[in-house]
């Protein structure tokens, strides 16, 4: 019996060139070598080539395994489909040249550069040891193979072995062997009835070949029946499986179709989000660039609407451009809220103002040189308006010249407290 420290030169799985970067339990642990066909023993765990383990285990019952030794009543193992997913990711290099890759493409790569292992009868090669041996022993149709029956001592085509137990010769054989097993079962009680116990047997067996005869041509219809059905379902196969293969096809055009059209929908979505931004800008920069002039009284009134709800939450409004006179200064008003940290922990409304450059800053007089006065219209009954007035201070930036689109803007931070336009009714 085949052992789990001696390794075996008459089976074997893959040879390769870098044993020692691979798991080693991906190794037979009968032939040494990478497993082929991997199975796994249901008592103890061991990996093994599956024709190393059907020719260096014994089949024997009971079955006592040779790593374990644990006693069943027959051999159980199964395929190792976690060993197969292992060995499909492991990277190997050739053992007898410089190629190297993937366990199945490693297996490509023998058959088609190193099957050195040649069947004598059918001329195919191999390039493990257990595909050979499994070949010659199991699958050739052209092996010899010796007749089991005692006294045939020929070597046999197997693709002949029906016509050879059929013939003469191995019948006779084969009557002789029965007589033989009746002389020593039933104990004839002497010579003289043998002639007549061996007519008897024969005529027996006439007999019984009659009736299996009869029963053969009972069967033959049947047989030639199912042979039909055979082939006609092999046909329906074929017509099923082309009709699989033409759907697969169809479901993967179509599938390739609508990842395309999702492509396509996602850059009208994405084009159209770009589209809205760009006309959310124009409308801003419409909002700016809108230019409107001074009153003859020299007042410019602007509608900033916020609802009660809308006060409690941050927030910051600008006004259209505005200029002094056609030919004037330009200007930009912004409305916020702004809480004020420290002990007064308050909301404040502030407003600021900016001044803008205009098409006429070459002929005006800067720095701004006028005062700014700022009115909170009070649209209730009590008519409480609320008023300041921003001084130009020559020392700040804010009201020279702009050398750039606006100068930084200037204003009232405690215009008024938001609590007063919360309350008002």
């Amino acid at each position: 019996m085949a052992t789990s420290k001696e390794p075996h030169d008459s089976f074997g799985g893959l040879k390769i060139g870098n044993k020692d970067t691979i798991n080693i339990s991906l190794f037979c642990e009968l032939c040494k070598l990478l497993l082929l066909d991997p199975i796994q023993l249901l008592c103890c765990g061991t990996r093994l080539c599956r024709w190393c383990s059907k020719k260096g285990l014994l089949d024997s019952k009971p079955f006592i395994c040779s790593f374990c030794h644990t006693k069943q009543e027959q051999k159980q193992a199964h395929a190792d489909r976690g060993a197969e997913r292992e060995l499909n990711m492991i990277k190997i290099d050739c053992y007898s040249c410089s190629w190297n890759g993937l366990y199945n493409d490693y297996k490509e790569h023998l058959g088609q550069q190193h099957a050195y292992l040649q069947c004598s009868d059918c001329c195919e090669h191999f390039f493990s040891i257990n595909l050979y041996e499994e070949h010659r022993q199991e699958i050739c149709e052209y092996r010899s193979i010796l007749c089991e029956l005692p006294g045939c001592m020929g070597l046999i085509k197997w693709t002949n072995i029906g016509t050879h137990y059929l013939c003469d010769t191995h019948q006779k054989m084969l009557l002789e062997v029965i007589i033989q097993y009746i002389f020593k079962h039933k104990r004839l009680p002497n010579k003289s009835n043998c002639s007549a116990t061996i007519t008897s047997v024969v005529s027996d067996m006439k007999q019984e070949l009659i009736t299996v005869q009869e029963n053969v041509n009972i069967l033959l219809p049947e047989v030639e029946r199912s042979l039909n059905n055979c082939t006609r379902l092999k046909s329906e196969h074929d017509q099923i499986k082309t009709t699989c293969d033409n759907l697969i096809q169809q479901k993967n055009t179509v599938g390739k179709m609508i990842k395309d059209d999702n492509e396509k929908v996602n850059k009208c979505i994405q084009e159209q989000n770009d589209m809205e931004k760009q006309i959310d800008d124009t409308k801003k920069l419409q909002l700016y660039t809108k230019t409107l002039s001074l009153d003859t009284d020299s007042t410019m009134t602007f509608s900033f609407i916020k609802h009660p709800h809308e006060i409690n939450l941050p927030f910051s409004i600008y006004s259209s451009q505005f200029k002094t006179s056609i030919f004037g200064y330009n200007f930009m008003l912004r409305i916020c809220s702004t809480i004020i940290s420290g002990n007064e922990n308050q909301e404040y409304l502030s407003i600021y103002i900016t001044l803008l450059r205009g098409e006429f800053d070459q002929i005006l007089l800067y720095p701004f040189p006028y005062n700014i006065y700022l009115c909170l219209c009070d649209q209730s009954k009590q008519k409480k308006h609320i008023v300041s007035m921003i001084k130009p201070d020559a020392n700040l930036l804010s009201f020279v010249r702009p050398t750039s689109e606006k100068n930084n803007e200037v204003g009232i931070i405690k215009y008024c407290p938001l609590k007063l336009l919360k309350d008002a009714k």
